[in-house]
């Protein structure tokens, strides 16, 4: 690889922060190897690893409100060529973590360099238990995390979301993923939910 427009491809590799590149399609054209070394700290297999995104629609990794908030903020960025900016959780099963995302839309190429830097990564406090099945788990046999901040919605009519340190390592066999109150109010303040 050649670089990016004006970036050198060694200062792409070198970076610690996360990078990532996607063409005027949304599709991921480069990924650094902070990229790979995020995914197999993380558990992701060889598809989440390069080169198994290369070529791949970012978006098809995402999904509901979220994944239209983001193609928004993409396309707004190609279109204009303004820079965005965003702060977003992605939390493991030990550690919290909250990153900086920064889109750059590249000069020379309708393309855009995401670079997604650590802000806050630390321990979570000690979980209280082993999760009980039966609070999370609902009569369709889903178990509904949300897609920001990764706590698990309790069953029971509740609009109580948990911490589940063993559904972030492990997910449930049927897990769906929505979006807790907090972070719809947080993430999408002008979007009324469905």
């Amino acid at each position: 690889m050649q670089g990016l427009g004006e970036i050198p491809a060694a200062a792409l590799e070198q970076d610690r922060s996360v990078i990532f590149a996607l063409d005027s399609a949304l599709r991921i054209i480069y990924c650094n190897a902070a990229w790979d070394a995020f995914a197999s700290a993380n558990g992701g297999g060889p598809d989440l690893r390069r080169p198994g995104p290369l070529g791949q629609r970012l978006l098809d990794f995402v999904h509901g409100p979220v994944a239209e908030y983001y193609e928004a903020a993409y396309r707004r960025a190609l279109e204009t060529g303004e820079p965005w900016r965003h702060v977003y959780e992605c939390s493991s099963a030990s550690t919290f973590r909250k990153f900086a995302l920064q889109v750059l839309p590249m000069k020379r190429a309708r393309t855009l360099l995401v670079v997604n830097s650590i802000c806050v990564e630390r321990p979570h406090e000690p979980a209280r238990g082993k999760a009980r099945e039966e609070e999370y788990l609902f009569t369709d046999g889903l178990v509904v995390m949300c897609s920001h901040c990764r706590r698990t919605k309790r069953t029971h009519g509740s609009e109580q979301w948990d911490w589940v340190p063993e559904y972030v390592e492990h997910l449930p066999p049927f897990t769906s993923h929505g979006l807790c109150g907090v972070c719809w109010a947080y993430y999408y303040p002008n979007r009324l939910p469905r």
